[in-house]
């Protein structure tokens, strides 16, 4: 499994790759996001994050969700996504 992150004027965009398959979630209004994903590694147990998108913790990792879908995130790619959201 490999995530990506990236983001370009306030939309963000995660991928997630795995050997069979690619899927995407696009996130307007993204400004926060590498704040709010970096929040759950020193409070795993912090309330859900309700911008224009939402970030729910789980037991495997955070759920972030949007009006057209949602993306697992699992804990051992966190960083991964907020280093991509920041680059």
């Amino acid at each position: 499994m490999q995530i990506t992150a990236a983001i370009d004027e306030g939309i963000a965009t995660l991928t997630v790759t795995t050997v069979s398959n690619s899927s995407l979630l696009q996130v307007n209004d993204a400004g926060h996001l590498a704040d709010d994903l970096e929040q759950f590694l020193t409070d795993p147990d912090a309330d859900a994050i309700d911008r224009h998108y939402r970030v729910v913790p789980r037991d495997f990792g955070v759920s972030v969700q949007t009006d057209k879908g949602r993306f697992m995130l699992p804990w051992r790619h966190i960083m991964t996504a907020v280093n991509g959201l920041r680059a």
